[in-house]
């Protein structure tokens, strides 16, 4: 079994913790083809193209964000619930900064555009739920996900991270 659907199957094995369904139930979420599970709430319909998009997205235990970016349009990721999540933030001049979303920590994060990012649960335990806005609004056309092989080689220094937060 490949490594992304040996992890999406841990997932579903977790989210069946009636912690977890409850969370899923509530705020009507579905698998996100990346890992964890999320559900839109504005934008990208039928109607055409929208000046935002938003999300709930939350991540279980192992669960992972794989590093990606977007072209042209900021994410602003915002904790709402659960445990403290680590996004990982690898800026355009090679520069990494962690940021800890949790009550504690902080609650709101700004991604600019052509920024790589990703994120995972410290602890790999429970669940955290984040909502996301992108703006102008997501299309799969301003997404893309990282290549280990490509990321490694323009960031060796960071190679455990890449490593464990890269899918492919």
């Amino acid at each position: 079994m490949n490594d992304l659907l040996w992890h999406n199957q841990m997932t579903i094995e977790m989210a069946n913790n009636t912690a977890y369904q409850r969370v899923i139930e509530k705020f009507r979420l579905e698998p996100h083809p990346e890992g964890g599970y999320y559900r839109q709430l504005f934008g990208n319909d039928d109607s055409g193209k929208k000046d935002i998009s938003t999300i709930y997205y939350m991540l279980i235990g192992n669960d992972m964000s794989a590093f990606h970016r977007l072209h042209g349009v900021t994410e602003i990721w915002y904790y709402h619930a659960g445990e403290p999540l680590s996004l990982y933030v690898i800026d355009t001049e090679g520069n990494l900064v962690v940021h800890n979303l949790s009550p504690d920590g902080e609650m709101q994060v700004v991604i600019h555009p052509e920024q790589w990012f990703a994120a995972e649960i410290p602890s790999k335990e429970g669940f955290c739920l984040v909502g996301c806005a992108v703006a102008p609004a997501f299309t799969f056309e301003n997404f893309e996900l990282g290549s280990k092989e490509t990321l490694l080689q323009r960031f060796p220094k960071y190679a455990e991270l890449i490593g464990r937060l890269c899918s492919e």
